[in-house]
């Protein structure tokens, strides 16, 4: 009987696993691509900046920029201002103060160079207050292993807007980070046939700075709150794991306020690019903007295109107490090997090398003197401390 229990068991079993298909999601990667159109205006004299570009397959992502195009910005008051392109796909113009006034819509018009009509809605410039306190305090926080915990740098602001019955109720937060960190050496000795001593030592490419966006989508809506304002919204976590807090580290905290169109597109996006679960948790959201293609109105374009009134801070961090360093610097030492700098060829010229503490020669990968190949440059920014 038990025999029998167990071949019924086992056919059971192999009608249950016979029904389970594998999903195998098709995707279309030959889909044409689509215009993509992304820019914004804000209350602040200077660049506004409009960027076109195509989309690009989900197997090879890649940027795509458009060349050539006409583009201007149009107000609801009767004015146009042409856009001139910087770079490839970027184009901007210098607005002047008396043109960027809370209020007003302002509209893109983009012509292709294939002379397709991309235009946006008309989005009115809101008003915001100025930029509330940006803190932070030492946590810790989950890893991918459930079993190990990082502590950093979590950051928080605090938006006060009750000054004023006009102010807007929605609101998104921009984090442009900037730091600076070191190659693991200067440039001492190298072989490039004969060895060579470099005295001083060459520091051309020994200290580096990066600037970035914080990839994270940081938006808050006060519509249905009694009041508006909010406590200690989170930004961005850093730890130890990177160089960021190595030597000095600063951030550029830009307040959006936002029209509600433009902050419900955002907070798409923002479900999308921040608490995206597995496959089958949370599905993607099809993301409309505001750009329609007015010659080929079948054809979809992505990306949004609004006003907004801008407050921004910077701060600068170091020695940050509770916090401890351990990131890799992507320098690899080595000994010679058995037959000495013969086993190196001209192509791999030249070869950098230094003498440890007991005087034992150590080669090393170009990684460890040129700090270019870690992803920064070697010009300071000019809001530098020092």
């Amino acid at each position: 009987m038990p025999q029998t229990k167990n071949i019924f068991f086992l056919f059971s079993l192999m009608l249950l696993l016979s029904c389970i298909k594998p999903y195998d999601p098709k995707i279309d990667s030959n889909a044409e691509s689509k215009y993509v159109v992304s820019g914004r205006i804000t209350d602040t004299e200077g660049w506004q900046e409009v960027e076109v570009s195509l989309s690009s397959p989900i197997e090879s992502p890649a940027y795509i920029p458009v060349e050539g195009c006409q583009v201007k910005i149009i107000d609801d008051n009767g004015h146009d201002f042409t856009l001139l392109e910087w770079e490839p796909g970027y184009y901007r113009v210098w607005m002047e103060q008396e043109y960027l006034a809370t209020g007003t819509a302002y509209q893109v018009r983009v012509t292709t160079p294939g002379g397709e009509e991309l235009v946006s809605g008309f989005d009115t410039m809101p008003r915001g207050p100025q930029m509330d306190s940006v803190y932070y305090f030492i946590e810790e926080k989950s890893t991918s292993n459930p079993n190990v915990y990082t502590t950093g740098m979590q950051f928080y602001i605090d938006l006060n807007a009750e000054a004023e019955h006009d102010y807007s109720r929605f609101y998104k937060w921009e984090v442009v980070e900037t730091w600076e960190y070191t190659a693991a050496h200067p440039i001492e000795y190298y072989y490039d046939g004969s060895t060579h001593e470099v005295n001083p030592p060459d520091c051309t490419n020994y200290v580096c700075w990066i600037t970035t966006l914080y990839k994270n989508v940081f938006t808050i809506s006060t519509k249905n709150l009694s009041q508006n304002s909010y406590r200690q919204y989170p930004l961005q976590f850093i730890d130890g794991s990177t160089s960021r807090l190595s030597i000095l580290y600063s951030i550029l905290v830009r307040q959006l306020a936002l029209t509600e169109g433009a902050y419900n597109y955002w907070e798409q996006l923002r479900i999308n690019s921040n608490e995206q679960g597995g496959l089958y948790e949370k599905q993607p959201l099809s993301i409309k903007g505001n750009i329609v293609n007015e010659s080929n109105p079948e054809k979809d374009v992505l990306g949004y295109f609004y006003a907004t009134s801008e407050s921004h801070k910077r701060y600068f961090y170091h020695d940050v107490e509770g916090v401890y360093l351990d990131f890799n610097n992507f320098c690899s030492e080595s000994p010679p090997g058995r037959f000495g700098w013969r086993e190196f060829f001209k192509y791999e010229y030249p070869v950098y090398f230094y003498y440890n503490e007991v005087g034992a020669l150590r080669t090393f990968n170009n990684e460890c003197v040129d700090c270019r190949l870690l992803g920064g440059k070697t010009e300071k920014p000019d809001f530098w401390p020092y």
